[in-house]
C-alpha cells in the first residue's frame, strides 16, 4: 500500500544524491523503487561496488545492509560491522546530511548472541560519525503473499506438507510488513530535516508464533513443533540456521515500547500482518 507516507515540500533535497546500501534485498529493492518513482537521485551499492566514491557524492545514506544469516564466507563481523565501519568512514569523509540505518530490536554491543552484538557494534560505529543517524530497530519481517521474503518463505505449507515450528510455537511475535518498514525508511530520507535517534519498530497485532504460521497459511496449518534443544543442535548442522538465528526464533521477537509512536513520528499507519495475508495466503501457497 504506497502512498501512506505525508508528502513533504522538499527544496534542495529535491536533487540530493541518495546511497543506498543493500539495495538488492527485500528492504533496499522497495525503498529504492519507492524514491526513484518519486523523483529522487538514488545509487544503489551491492556487494561488489566501491562504496566509498558513491557515498562520498550523496548528501543522503541509507545502510540497510547486514545480514541475520551470512553468506558463506562471511561472519556477523564482516557482514554487520565492517560494512558499517566502510560507511561510517565515508561519511566523515563526505559530509553527508544523514544517515538512516536498519538494525534489529535488542542491539547491544554487549550481547552474547553475535547478531544482537554485531548490529549493536554497527549502530555505534555510524552514531560516532558525528552526522545524524536515524536508527530503525526492527523486529522480523514480512513480505506480501506474492512476495513473502525470507522470514515468512519457511513458514508457508507446500504441497500440503507440516509446517516446521521451532520450540512450542507460544513464543510471542509482532509480525512487521514490508511495507511499513519501507514507509518509515522512505520518511525517514525525504523530511526536510533529519530526524535523529533510535525508533522501534513492530506491528500493531501481537500473536504467538503458532498463530503466525496459520495467519501466513489461510488461517489452517498442520504444525510439526521441534524441541528447542534439537533446533540449538541442526543449527550447527544445517547451513540454512545460525546458533543466532535460532535464539531469536525460540524468544519472543517483539518491540519493548509502543510501535505506534515510531509510526506516529514518522508520519505512517501500522498495518496487521492479518491485512495482508489472512484469506490470501491459500491462493499464494507456493507450490
Amino acid at each position: 500500500m504506497a502512498g501512506l507516507v505525508t508528502p513533504f515540500t522538499l527544496g534542495p533535497m529535491q536533487a540530493a544524491t541518495i546511497a543506498v546500501t543493500g539495495a538488492s534485498g527485500q528492504v533496499g529493492t522497495e525503498v529504492c523503487r519507492r524514491l526513484a518513482d518519486s523523483g529522487r537521485a538514488v545509487v544503489p551499492l551491492s556487494r561488489a561496488t566501491d562504496w566509498a566514491p558513491a557515498i562520498a557524492g550523496a548528501s543522503v545514506v541509507l545502510h540497510l545492509a547486514g545480514a541475520l544469516r551470512p553468506r558463506r564466507g562471511d561472519t556477523y563481523e564482516s557482514a554487520n560491522v565492517a560494512t558499517s565501519e566502510v560507511v561510517a568512514a565515508a561519511v566523515r569523509a563526505s559530509g553527508a546530511g544523514r544517515v538512516v540505518f536498519l538494525s534489529y530490536v535488542g542491539a547491544d554491543p554487549g550481547s552474547p548472541n553475535a547478531y544482537l552484538r554485531t548490529k549493536g557494534l554497527a549502530e555505534r560505529a555510524l552514531e560516532a560519525t558525528g552526522v545524524p543517524v536515524t536508527i530503525f530497530r526492527c523486529v522480523h519481517i514480512f513480505g506480501p503473499p506474492g512476495r513473502p521474503g525470507p522470514t515468512a518463505t519457511p513458514f508457508i505449507a507446500r504441497q500440503g506438507r507440516r509446517v516446521t515450528v521451532p520450540g512450542n510455537g507460544r513464543q510471542l511475535i509482532a509480525p512487521l510488513l514490508l511495507q511499513d518498514v519501507v514507509e518509515a525508511v522512505v520518511a525517514a530520507t525525504t523530511r526536510p530535516e533529519p530526524q535523529p535517534g533510535t525508533f522501534e519498530l513492530a506491528g500493531p497485532e501481537t500473536m504467538s508464533l503458532d498463530q503466525l504460521v496459520r495467519t501466513l497459511n489461510g488461517g489452517e496449518a498442520s504444525l510439526r513443533h521441534v524441541p528447542a534443544p534439537l533446533v540449538r543442535l541442526l543449527a550447527h548442522l544445517s547451513p540454512a540456521l545460525t546458533p543466532e538465528l535460532v535464539d531469536l526464533l525460540l524468544q519472543d521477537n517483539v518491540a519493548t515500547s509502543d510501535p505506534r509512536a515510531t509510526a506516529e513520528a514518522f508520519g505512517f499507519s501500522l498495518h496487521g500482518l492479518g491485512e495482508a495475508w489472512r484469506g490470501r495466503a491459500d491462493a499464494k501457497r507456493l507450490p
